[in-house]
């Protein structure tokens, strides 16, 4: 467990983020938004929901965030081009156009030829938008060739997958302070705190609660099938790699972490009933848009522990909307049924 002999206050804590280049790309901060007909649907507990996807960029999400962080030093290395590539539908995708094209830059997005690729709609539809170069291949050495042409013409290519990676973790634990005080504003301690869990929103939160001394259970979800244990492994070593950037006196060890793989269905990317019900839900009671890849998945898991019994009526948990929105659009015929 992560050692809480070292808790540092929220101005020393402040301090160390403000010490890292950052930056001006986000909408904060973001709403901390009551859910009460959500809630009365469930049976409880209280479910408040911050609003990361009203983090302003093109049509927000935990990325513009993170990108405030980790995009830094593209700018302060003269980079001229960013480049990102994964799913058809990827909201990384997006917000590498945007954040491109907000900052003058060439974006060039190397994305698979998926299931969702066709008809061009939802991100990658605003991928096109904002002007990125967008490549859709079936293998990795296309990639490789488009990294090398670029090259070859003298661009300097910042990836914003594996460049500036720890610094997305970094982001998020400014996240849990912004977080934590809209909490405190209202004299609420959850029980518990739901995020989907890739990687850096989810150790983000952990390590900026562990640092303040605040006991919460931050309960991350996956939108990939995955060992639990591993992923829990993995999130220790970029947490322990968060706390030499911002010189915290933490250990961390996969037992600081919770996750689950089991609510990702057969693969990333699938539709899977517990998500459809959720996206269903919560929009046919609080007129609440979730996505059907990330955010979906993780509120159904949410719904799944909480008919569990894992928590009563009068607890309050918090679920984080990592937003994704726009690839709501490509699972229109799965998500109705049509």
């Amino acid at each position: 467990m992560a050692s809480l002999t070292s808790v540092v206050t929220v101005e020393q804590l402040r301090k160390k983020l403000d010490g890292l280049d950052r930056l001006n790309l986000a909408d904060l901060p973001t709403p901390l938004t009551d859910c009460a007909r959500l809630s009365e649907a469930l049976g409880g507990p209280q479910i408040l929901v911050k609003r990361e996807d009203q983090t302003g960029l093109a049509f927000g999400g935990n990325k513009v965030r993170e990108f405030e962080y980790s995009v830094a030093p593209a700018v302060e290395g003269g980079y001229d081009v960013l480049l990102h590539g994964a799913a058809s539908q990827s909201n990384q995708s997006r917000l590498t156009a945007a954040v491109a094209a907000h900052l003058g830059l060439k974006a060039v997005i190397v994305g698979r030829k998926d299931d969702h690729a066709e008809p061009v709609n939802g991100n990658l539809f605003l991928t096109h938008l904002f002007g990125a170069d967008v490549h859709l291949i079936e293998n990795a050495e296309e990639k490789d060739a488009v990294i090398d042409r670029l090259e070859a013409e003298g661009h300097k290519v910042y990836n914003t997958s594996s460049d500036g990676y720890y610094l997305r973790s970094v982001s998020y634990v400014d996240g849990f302070l912004e977080l934590w005080a809209q909490l405190q504003e209202r004299d609420i301690e959850p029980a518990a705190v739901y995020v989907c869990s890739g990687v850096h929103t989810h150790v983000g939160l952990t390590v900026g609660a562990k640092a303040r001394g605040i006991p919460l259970r931050i309960v991350g979800i996956s939108p990939s099938p995955r060992d639990n244990d591993q992923a829990n492994a993995q999130f220790a070593e970029v947490a322990n790699e968060v706390c030499k950037i911002l010189d915290l006196d933490l250990v961390f060890t996969a037992d600081d972490f919770e996750s689950y793989g089991e609510y990702a269905g057969d693969a990333y990317g699938v539709l899977t009933e517990e998500s459809r019900e959720a996206v269903l839900l919560v929009a046919r009671t609080e007129g609440l848009v979730l996505d059907p890849v990330y955010t979906g998945k993780t509120f159904g898991a949410l719904i799944d522990h909480i008919r569990q019994g894992q928590y009563t009526q009068d607890q309050t948990v918090v679920f984080v909307h990592t937003g994704g929105t726009p690839a709501l659009f490509a699972y229109g015929n799965e998500l109705l049924g049509l």
